[in-house]
């Protein structure tokens, strides 16, 4: 299968509907996310514009379509063998075609895969073009008249939600008939005739449609749906035994025009171009010869955005490197009280954590002072001392040692008192002291220690 070239993103594109040697012609241009269609001279066409592609399409009379089913769930492996099975069904060596795979969907038991082909044969496709270029056109892109005609219906009326609904869309042109029947958002078939023949519309739904669906819509586009009268007649014939509603799209003369300038601008549903091959456009054939140094550029300069975001980075990050830095010399000279200079570089956290270690050493005995355990010992040694009518003149105190100068009436208050005090946890010894001149009491130290627990 042939897939669509790569080709280069238009600005504007240009459909052409020969219409039996009078043209219609269509240019559309992108506008946001939509586009909007002007009608123009065909003569507009004579001289190339820049970043504009042009478009025209096969007629359902030299072209095919098909829906093939292959028995692979799998997309990928169903597609290898789409090409063998189009063969078998073509009258003609499917070699001497050129054919583009649309679309695939699985079949409704998931078992299989369905895919959308379109195609021409290669002496129809050279027809064709040369009857474009005796009307002065040399179009990028050809199109299927059928599937084109079918997305621009789903374009202008989309179907309903929820109600697969059978549509017949009539392109109505001075020369031909182009039928295309689809249900919901899927397209079914394609026919034509050289003139509106009913009952040759109502064989082809019976073959398509063995039980009559309930209700159809039909659809009326092309120069011929301008006149409405005629179109109301062939309407009442056709619905006698296919009732339906009957609705003409806007602006019917320029449809097909309108389709095609679309489809060329746009990467929409069932894109087909069976220009390729051998009858590519130059223009498309050189522009895909540059693709790859397009793309090495297109690498190159990525490259060099990646080592230049790169550059930029790193010197982000040194940056706020160097001023994490700062913030942490300040805050170590801030610690240590020291210029900034004497620290080395790189020490700073070093030489503040010493500091504080150094300080914290130099507060144990304040910070001991103001632990809980410490000061039930200091208020037991206080209670007791007040108890026991002892004053005391000075006291060092820790939490695991201690000294107590006191002064009693009698040493045996002194004794008292360091008995007591064995008995909250301390190991106490008690020692006679000189008195001051003139003072009766008796002086005496009590030397204070952490009993051992026993093991």
């Amino acid at each position: 299968m042939n897939s669509r070239t790569p080709t280069p993103r238009a600005k504007s594109a240009f459909g052409i509907d020969e219409n039996g040697g009078t043209p219609l012609v269509v240019k559309a241009t992108r506008r946001g996310r939509g586009l909007v269609f002007e009608r123009v001279d065909s003569q507009c066409l004579s001289t190339p514009l820049p970043r504009s592609v042009q478009a025209a399409c096969l007629f359902q009379r030299e072209s095919f379509t098909r829906w093939l089913t292959a028995p692979i769930a799998s997309p990928r492996k169903a597609g290898t063998v789409f090409h063998s099975l189009l063969d078998i069904q073509l009258p003609f060596s499917v070699e001497d075609c050129e054919v583009a795979l649309l679309a695939m969907r699985p079949t409704p038991d998931r078992t299989g895969t369905r895919g959308l082909v379109a195609g021409a044969r290669g002496a129809d496709i050279a027809k064709r073009l040369e009857s474009l270029a005796a009307a002065g056109f040399n179009p990028h892109f050809l199109d299927q008249e059928g599937i084109a005609l079918w997305s621009r219906c789903l374009d202008e009326l989309p179907p309903l939600p929820d109600v697969p609904a059978v549509r017949v869309l009539i392109y109505s042109s001075s020369d031909r008939v182009t039928l295309i029947i689809g249900q919901g958002d899927e397209f079914i078939t394609a026919h034509t005739m050289r003139v509106l023949d009913p009952d040759a519309i109502h064989r082809i739904l019976k073959s398509t449609f063995p039980i009559q669906p309930e209700t159809t819509q039909w659809i009326w586009a092309g120069p011929g749906a301008l006149a409405g009268g005629e179109v109301s007649a062939w309407h009442a014939a056709l619905t006698t035994r296919w009732p339906g509603t009957m609705k003409i799209v806007h602006e019917p003369e320029t449809f097909l025009a309108r389709a095609l300038a679309a489809r060329a601008l746009t990467d929409g549903a069932n894109r087909c171009n069976l220009r390729t091959g051998r009858f590519l456009h130059p223009f498309l054939a050189e522009w895909n010869e540059r693709q790859p140094a397009r793309w090495a550029i297109a690498c190159l300069a990525a490259g060099l955005l990646l080592c230049l975001v790169n550059l930029v980075w790193q010197f982000a990050v040194g940056q706020r490197l160097a001023q994490a830095q700062q913030h942490l010399r300040a805050l170590s000279v801030a610690v240590n009280g020291t210029p900034g200079g004497v620290i080395p570089a790189g020490k700073e956290v070093l030489a503040a954590r010493r500091t504080m270690e150094a300080r914290t050493r130099d507060m144990e005995p304040f910070l001991a002072a103001t632990e809980r355990p410490l000061q039930g010992a200091l208020n037991a040694i206080l209670s007791s001392a007040r108890e026991e009518g002892v004053s005391i003149e000075t006291m060092t105190l820790s939490l695991k040692n201690g000294v107590v100068h006191g002064i009693a009436p009698k040493l045996a208050q002194g004794e008292k008192l360091a008995t007591r005090l064995n008995g909250g946890g301390w190991t106490t010894t008690i020692e006679r002291k000189e008195s001051s001149p003139g003072d009766e009491r008796v002086a005496f130290v009590i030397g204070m220690g952490r009993a051992r627990e026993k093991k």
